[in-house]
């Protein structure tokens, strides 16, 4: 399949590692070799391995948790139009392969706002913005601050004006929830579980605020299959519809269902299921599934192989392709290594393990 669109791809400056280093994520040598050379990486490895893909074209935005994660107002709002500016000569250099997506401090809605319109209206580039799940504040960085909550609909109108979807991506936990929740299992903390759980309530919440019932052209955007909400939108729906929450301020005549494919929508960034997929297409409609890789922190062969039929792949068991385990046995001492799933250690290419 080619000439593909990824909208959920990861790009970096120096700056943004300040508030979070994401090279804890992963050690040299288990994603894509480094990765943060990969981040800060436009037109080398990334653009080969796009040509090799059939990927024409990437939308690119600021790795997580950008500004969300820097609790000063003043310099997350330097740090969003100063990633904005680079991103802008990024894309510039090679605009047919690449869009951008606007970086936003969250501390201030109305100035909020005037970033993502100087991006749309005054840069080239610009399809839309990214918000990395809350926004920090506080001098100990606990203090969370999310867009459902009313003075955020100043931002809201002029995403709506503008016509830019906002993409909601995850971050990492406050210092005291990972304390509360997460130190004693923090292999759950991230991507496992924890992102999911976290942007999906930050989602459900701007829909059950009446969000978008109050902007009805916007719309709102989630990687990674949708955070788990296509699987459970059914008992979503059923709770909230039975329940009928008087004090709910979404509409009383809808279900959080009836905004997929029109408001709310899903790219397959980072979860390569077929089952998956198949499952999103019947709950949500196909009107509202988007292709994304989640590159670097995925890898590009892998996420372009998600749909088998098209590449003349069989359909196997996770045994037949050897990603039953954290470890295979190699060499004639039998040690164990580092499983990479379905691609080999450089990411370069999709591999089928051999029995």
């Amino acid at each position: 399949m080619y000439g593909k669109i990824a909208l959920e791809e990861a790009w970096a400056i120096p700056e943004n590692f300040k508030a979070y280093d994401v090279s804890k994520l992963a050690p040299k040598g288990v994603i894509g070799g480094d990765l943060i050379a990969n981040l800060l990486d436009v037109h080398g490895t990334r653009l080969q391995q796009m040509d090799e893909n059939g990927v024409e074209m990437m939308v690119l935005s600021l790795s997580s948790s950008g500004p969300q994660g820097v609790t000063d107002a003043t310099e997350a709002e330097h740090l969003a139009s100063l990633a904005n500016d680079r991103l802008e000569a990024e894309v510039g250099r090679n605009p047919g392969r690449f869009a951008a997506l606007a970086s936003l401090s969250l501390h201030d809605a109305a100035q909020a706002g005037r970033e993502l319109r100087r991006c749309m209206t005054e840069k080239t580039g610009f399809v839309g913005a990214i918000i990395n799940d809350y926004q920090s504040a506080g001098a100990d960085k606990n203090t969370m601050l999310f867009l459902d909550r009313p003075e955020y609909d100043a931002f809201w109108a002029v995403a709506e004006e503008l016509e830019a979807p906002v993409y909601m991506h995850p971050r990492e936990p406050t210092p005291l929830v990972h304390e509360l929740m997460w130190k004693d299992r923090p292999w759950l903390a991230y991507s496992a579980l924890g992102y999911a759980h976290r942007i999906g309530m930050h989602v459900l919440g701007i829909v059950t605020a009446g969000v978008l019932d109050r902007f009805p052209k916007l719309k709102i955007v989630m990687g990674h299959m949708g955070e788990h909400i296509p699987y459970d939108l059914y008992r979503i729906d059923h709770k909230l519809n039975r329940a009928r929450f008087p004090d709910m301020p979404m509409a009383k005549d809808k279900l959080v269902r009836d905004y997929f494919g029109t408001q709310l929508f899903i790219t397959t960034s980072g979860h390569f299921s077929t089952p998956a997929l198949l499952c999103a297409l019947q709950e949500t409609g196909a009107e509202s599934i988007m292709f994304a890789i989640d590159y670097p922190f995925e890898s590009i062969p892998n996420g372009c192989r998600l749909r088998n039929s098209p590449h003349g792949l069989g359909e196997k068991s996770p045994r037949e392709c050897g990603v039953g385990g954290l470890g295979i046995k190699s060499g004639s001492e039998g040690e164990l290594e580092v499983e990479y799933g379905l691609y080999n250690k450089n990411w370069s290419q999709r591999l089928e393990r051999q029995s």
